[in-house]
């Protein structure tokens, strides 16, 4: 009774699934080809047209059954012709939102049958079949005789960024007419992070300083010591012993040591917006928030900055980047994974961010609208010391008229359409 519980899981929807409209697109798109779909639009029509003129004699009866048990036939052979095959692919863990993602899967026939007219796809949930583009093409093999062995290419796109679950790996074949794709499948779920799309800056104008960071680059670094050296010069009474130079102390007939010079780091704290609630176009602009941030951050990374990322959702994130702590890839993961949040978030974010403002240089903060609540939230880092470059990005004006509430260069303001066609330098 197995194939029943099959049957029962496919229709009818679970509770993290309220609704079967998935599953029956996913069915549409990818279970019947362009002849298939017309079959049963035709024969849909022509069932309609004879049950309105049931009691009329209408001759389309004969033509109805011959459509429909096309369809079933197709269905039924398609189903029973499939080859039991195994299935090897690699997946990528990471990809970018809207890029072309390029699959190869490997496939031996370990039946007795061959396979005929065959695609290589993914088993993707029904719940992220409508977030999910596949490629315009992808290879197909005619025949793979029982025992043979071919790598069959495919290509898909995620539009929009997010974490996505992929099932495994199937193979789909439209044996014999052509009308339904039946699929042999093969489970081995993976994780795929889909990181925010953006366009690469030339470059980001920070006024930047310079605070010390207690431990200097023992907390940021993972090979060696921390202090950066600078000279020799002659002993003086309570140096450390172990900064002896041997070599030099020979050379000149007096002790020697070597000075070193404590470092003095530049700390960045990139700050993301996610308040979106009341605003027209919200989400538009919450997504263009997060690329403007995903296009910060890559330049940022290519200098000697250290990075503090902090967005406040759902969840308080904070990721500290640069040197050897993360690489942009991380920074990556983390705005693949924000959600805009539905409550003011400066309250939990602001304890986060300020039990780090004295050793923060400069904040560099990507707004949603400009208001009270935000202007009090970029004062408080200004009394702190701390320098600031902020941009509002928003589709339409902000609540308060933007202005910088210290000495220093104008808010910049963004809408989507501009972050999305690309900035060239801020």
């Amino acid at each position: 009774m197995r194939w029943l519980e099959r049957l029962e899981a496919a229709w009818y929807p679970s509770p993290e699934q309220p609704s079967s409209f998935p599953r029956l697109w996913a069915l549409w798109r990818g279970g019947l080809t362009d002849a298939g779909r017309a079959l049963l639009g035709v024969a849909s029509v022509a069932t309609l047209v004879a049950l309105a003129y049931l009691h009329g004699g209408f001759p389309l009866y004969a033509f109805v059954v011959f459509l429909w048990t096309l369809f079933w036939g197709s269905l039924a052979l398609g189903w029973l012709s499939r080859p039991r095959v195994r299935l090897e692919r690699r997946f990528p863990e990471r990809v970018a939102a809207g890029a072309q993602v390029e699959v190869r899967v490997r496939v031996r026939n370990e039946g007795w049958l061959p396979g005929f007219d065959l695609e290589a796809g993914e088993w993707i949930p029904p719940r992220n079949a409508h977030r999910v583009q596949l490629g315009a093409r992808r290879e197909a093999l005619a025949e793979l005789a029982p025992g043979e062995e071919a790598t069959l290419r495919h290509w898909l796109s995620f539009p929009r960024r997010g974490a996505y679950e992929v099932w495994g790996a199937e193979l789909r074949t439209a044996f014999p007419f052509g009308l339904v794709r039946c699929a042999r499948r093969q489970r081995d779920p993976v994780q795929v992070l889909v990181t925010p799309r953006f366009r690469p800056m030339a470059g980001v104008d920070l006024p930047v300083g310079r605070r010390h960071q207690p431990g200097g680059l023992a907390l940021v670094s993972r090979v060696g010591e921390s202090e950066e050296f600078i000279g020799n010069r002659e002993y003086r009474s309570g140096d450390r012993l172990r900064d002896l130079d041997q070599r030099a102390w020979a050379r000149v007939g007096a002790p020697v040591v070597r000075e070193y010079q404590q470092e003095y780091l530049t700390r960045i704290a990139l700050v993301l917006d996610t308040y979106a609630a009341g605003q027209p176009r919200g989400e538009t602009s919450f997504e263009a928030a997060v690329s403007l941030g995903a296009a910060v951050a890559d330049v940022l990374s290519r200098r000697e900055y250290i990075i503090d990322l902090f967005a406040a959702g759902p969840d308080l994130y904070h990721l500290m980047a640069g040197r050897s702590l993360a690489s942009l890839e991380k920074v990556l993961d983390l705005l693949a994974c924000v959600e805009p949040c539905p409550q003011n978030p400066f309250a939990t974010l602001a304890p986060s961010l300020f039990r780090e403002v004295d050793r923060i240089a400069t904040a560099v903060l990507i707004l949603l609208d400009w208001d009270e609540d935000r202007r009090r939230f970029v004062q408080a880092l200004a009394d702190h010391g701390v320098a600031l470059k902020v941009a509002v990005v928003r589709d339409g004006p902000t609540r308060l008229p933007p202005h910088v509430p210290v000495a220093g260069e104008p808010i910049a303001c963004y809408t989507p359409a501009e972050v999305e066609a690309g900035i060239e330098a801020w």
